[in-house]
């Protein structure tokens, strides 16, 4: 196995990712998530996840340097539960923002009907967007560290058998 196939591997997705990234800028879904999470769960959640996928190259370039990387790995494994809890606290936010609109309904009225319809959309827009950025990022996060976890056991089973 290459040296460094732990790193070109980790270098690959986060080129991919890049790529995936500046198409969704190009098309607006970062402006879109702007204007619809009001929590502003989801850009916590992005960044948690370019910080932690930087310290997770690092790992993956020294993973046939240094031995007992899964160690060092905790903080990966901690921060991907971290971006899935901040999804969920977003989809409750989002709920209790989407259900707060019944408190000042006045069925009587139109106006009050569709003021309630706007909170409810921009309520369960926070639910569904917190959500999917915490389960994605989570998951990516949760990749990479169990790719540089199995090419640290490989590693090391090298050195032994040497």
């Amino acid at each position: 196995m290459n040296k460094n196939a732990c790193f070109m591997r980790w270098w690959l997705l986060n080129a991919v990712l890049l790529f995936i990234g500046f198409v969704c800028w190009r098309f607006g879904v970062f402006h879109a998530i702007y204007h619809n999470d009001s929590s502003y769960l989801c850009f916590v959640i992005m960044g948690i996840f370019c910080w932690i996928s930087g310290y997770n190259g690092t790992l993956a370039y020294s993973v046939d340097t240094q031995n007992k990387i899964e160690t060092k790995l905790d903080l990966s494994w901690f921060f991907s539960e971290i971006c899935l809890a901040l999804g969920m606290i977003g989809t409750v936010v989002g709920f209790i923002q989407m259900l707060s609109g019944f408190s000042s309904l006045n069925v009587s009225n139109t106006n009050s009907i569709q003021g309630m319809i706007v909170s409810m959309s921009s309520g369960m827009a926070t639910a569904l967007y917190t959500t999917l950025a915490g389960l994605i990022f989570g998951n990516l996060i949760k990749l990479q560290a169990f790719d540089i976890e199995k090419s640290s056991v490989k590693e090391e089973g090298k050195n032994e058998q040497a």
